[in-house]
């Protein structure tokens, strides 16, 4: 699965929730989803969008477009910094509030969506995925063996982001690309366009050789930072070439490994590409990032967040660390455990 955009709407006050409700409702329309759904996922952005108001003193609203085995999809993310749930279940429960309201809100959103997941923490906020396919019964018949799910957004003010990722897998292998077109706005996106289209052209190749047809591809462009991690189960290996700030970390019982990207910018001045290999576990977790995030942190300092949904996770981080001037990119891949 790979976010093709991903929107923000800023929600602080009750008149955004309108906003939020009537861009997820154009959204799902343009993306064909018929009458009943496009109206499924604008009920749930209206009772995210509202409880960021009365419940996180404010927040954001993210809404993804998705491709992936089940075809096109939403995600909606609803993320604050506020007071956070103490009893999650019970607020899942119809009738219960604690704004004075009917509640019944997040009840709704778990049966509307495909598949919700919520992460909170007492006294930090609240971070919520909903998930919505196109054709909720129809049933894929292809099984996929790797999860993966992320968040790209563009710098506040900037129509396009010059942020992009993409994934590609098959019963053996998975190859994740971020790519973080230089500078922002219309020419960094197109950049990383040309990064992505240049995945999709060769998708099985081997990440260092992979770096070297991104590279080709971005010369008549502005260029960009780039990175390709290869998930290898069969080998129990990982393998990574990157140039410039993109970050990576394999998380797993066994501890954390940072990877390293090698100085240079895609499509305009490459010295090297050398290729990195790592053990992998069926355990592990892969997490790649832009410099739209910032760096002193680390994903276990967070409380049972590795169990949720890997496009939780991305937008949780996402919500934590976001610099709030550059494009953020945010992409987490594991082994669905069967």
């Amino acid at each position: 699965m790979e976010a093709l955009s991903t929107l923000s709407i800023i929600v602080d006050a009750s008149d955004q929730a309108g906003e939020a409700r009537r861009t997820a409702a154009s959204l799902a329309a343009t993306l064909g989803f018929d009458s009943t759904e496009t109206g499924r996922v604008a009920l749930v952005v209206t009772e995210c969008a509202s409880n960021l108001v009365k419940h996180g003193r404010g927040g954001e609203i993210l809404l993804s477009v998705i491709e992936g085995a089940k075809g096109s999809g939403i995600e909606v993310f609803a993320l604050d910094k506020g007071p956070g749930m103490r009893n999650m279940a019970q607020c899942f429960e119809d009738g219960f509030s604690t704004a004075g309201t009917p509640g019944g809100g997040l009840g709704a959103v778990a049966r509307l969506s495909s598949h919700c997941d919520v992460y909170t923490q007492e006294g930090e906020g609240t971070a919520l995925l909903a998930r919505f396919w196109k054709n909720p019964q129809a049933k894929s018949s292809e099984i996929e063996r790797f999860e993966v799910g992320g968040v790209s957004v563009a710098k506040p003010g900037e129509e396009a982001s010059g942020d992009a990722w993409a994934a590609y897998q098959t019963p053996e292998f998975l190859n994740v690309l971020v790519v973080d077109g230089l500078g922002h706005g219309l020419g960094a996106a197109r950049s990383a366009q040309a990064a992505i289209e240049a995945f999709r052209a060769s998708p099985e190749e081997e990440p260092a050789s992979l770096m070297q047809s991104l590279h080709q591809a971005l010369r008549a462009t502005r260029g960009a930072a780039a990175a390709v991690a290869r998930i290898d189960a069969a080998a129990n290996q990982l393998r990574f070439a990157g140039v410039g700030n993109i970050s990576g970390t394999v998380y797993s019982s066994g501890g954390s490994r940072q990877m390293v990207s090698l100085p240079g910018i895609v499509g305009s001045r490459i010295t090297s590409v050398r290729e990195f290999t790592f053990p992998w576990s069926a355990d592990a977790t892969l997490l790649l990032y832009s410099d739209g995030l910032s760096t002193h942190w680390s994903l276990e300092s967070y409380a049972g967040l590795l169990s949720h949904d890997v496009s939780l996770i991305a937008g949780t981080l996402y919500r934590d660390w976001k610099r709030g001037h550059d494009d953020a990119t945010v992409v987490l891949a594991r082994e669905i455990m069967r």
